[in-house]
């Protein structure tokens, strides 16, 4: 009896130590991180723990593919914020009704504050913008300075001006002497009146053949006036079997062979660990280390088969697949051209630019890191890719005196400051100088001409 009370007594000793030691095991850890959590933002230096802000701006950006019900998939990254869904017209697209820091999305899919109705307003004059990651404005600072929104503003000050000071424009009918005339044609020429509404429907990621099907499948409902299409380096990127791009590791999720279970958690538990600050501090002050600065260089958005591709799995193999890529980008470009022959449309085709255009002299320390990160091998590709994307432009166009073709490959060879973030992410004031192209060659379209004395 007295035995029996005594195992009993130690029995219960014992786990109460080992719920002490638990407790402890976890109690400390927590307190120090609480505790560390506490002197920083005390101190003020939380800011030293917190993401990179870079790092905040590609993820806003990154894609993040969800069904319908807007749920992820298992087996597929879900790090994004930019939702997308699969379409089975378009590849995909993205979902309605969301926004963050950086974008906001209209509930049609379109990176615009307000929706577009389907029925044009009267006195509106359209310009849907087209394309991939460029286009959209992929690591802008906000919905304002990509150049879409940019070229609508630029447009609408110009009809304001027009208005309330009429004088500094050419009239609508010409004086009676001449040289009245030279005068008068010296001056500005007037603009068609009206409210110019730009649409930004690019989708980050798009080739050509997801943006002729975003035309002929939705954007046409809309009625536009002008279409312009920006885009030509995810074409590079894609494989010549593909007609365009679709969910990246969508075939590695169908057959089976997507990430397991245990390397998602794995991956997940790896980050939450790394978030810590009592780990981020270790590592800063202890063991001496920054934390490491995401490399600019890396594929945001572009498509691959496997979602373990790398940028050099992405080129072309040969130059045989480099034409064929060339080749399938023109097919694309020729039924654009005939759709806007076809609508009595007005079609801008631009060749988006790419960072192996700069001049070595020009560089700013941040692009020079980005060309660190490209090998040659790389930038020798995009040289000759890019000249082969002009080709075929300039030919497709050649269809019809309704399109045009506007290279900004090279535009930027001597740009004054930081031009890209990326290998094709432009910065704020580099989006600035595609919108001036754009005003300038939709301006000269929808110029009037002042009619003779006496008509």
């Amino acid at each position: 009896m007295y035995s029996s009370y005594q195992y009993r007594r130690k029995s219960s000793r014992r786990r109460l130590r080992w719920a002490l030691f638990l407790l402890l095991l976890i109690g400390i850890p927590v307190g120090i991180e609480l505790l560390t959590r506490v002197l920083t933002h005390a101190t003020g230096t939380s800011d030293r723990f917190t993401a990179n802000p870079t790092s905040d701006v590609r993820e806003a950006y990154h894609l993040r593919f969800v069904s319908r019900q807007g749920q992820p998939y298992a087996g597929l990254p879900d790090d994004g914020e930019l939702n997308a869904v699969r379409d089975p017209l378009l590849g995909y697209r993205l979902a309605g009704n969301q926004q963050s820091d950086f974008w906001q999305i209209n509930d049609s899919g379109f990176r615009d504050e307000e929706a577009v109705p389907s029925s044009k307003p009267a006195g509106e004059i359209r310009i849907f913008v087209l394309g991939g990651s460029t286009a959209f404005g992929q690591l802008s600072s906000n919905n304002q300075t990509t150049f879409a929104s940019k070229l609508e503003t630029r447009l609408n000050d110009q009809v304001a001006q027009q208005r309330a000071n009429p004088g500094q424009f050419q009239p609508s009918a010409l004086p009676f002497r001449a040289d009245q005339v030279q005068e008068a044609l010296a001056l500005p020429p007037r603009i068609r009146d009206g409210q110019y509404r730009v649409v930004n429907a690019a989708v980050p990621g798009y080739a050509s053949g997801n943006e002729l099907a975003m035309l002929t499948q939705r954007v046409a409902a809309y009625n536009p006036d002008f279409v312009v299409v920006v885009g030509g380096y995810a074409d590079l990127m894609l494989p010549s079997a593909d007609r365009g791009s679709d969910v990246p590791g969508l075939e590695q999720y169908l057959t089976g062979d997507s990430r397991s279970l245990n390397a998602q958690l794995s991956e997940q538990v790896q980050d939450w660990f790394n978030q810590l600050y009592v780990v981020q501090g270790v590592k800063r002050y202890v063991l001496q280390r920054q934390q490491a600065a995401p490399r600019q260089a890396e594929p945001l958005n572009l498509y691959a088969p496997t979602l373990d591709a790398t940028l050099g799995d992405r080129l072309p193999a040969d130059q045989a697949e480099l034409e064929q890529r060339i080749d399938r980008y023109g097919r694309h470009l020729r039924q654009m051209v005939s759709w806007a022959a076809t609508n009595q449309k007005r079609l801008i085709i631009g060749i988006e630019p790419e960072i192996s255009t700069r001049q070595p002299d020009s560089l700013t320390p941040e692009e020079s890191a980005i060309v660190a990160e490209l090998d040659n091998a790389y930038l020798e590709q995009m040289r000759a890719g890019f000249a082969g994307l002009a080709t075929v432009a300039n030919q497709a166009s050649q269809q019809s005196a309704n399109a045009q073709v506007l290279n900004f490959y090279p535009i930027y060879e001597d740009f004054a400051g930081q031009a890209f973030q990326s290998p094709v992410g432009l910065t704020d004031e580099a989006y600035t100088l595609i919108s001036d192209r754009l005003y300038e060659a939709i301006a000269s379209q929808v110029a009037l001409q002042p009619q003779p004395y006496g008509l």
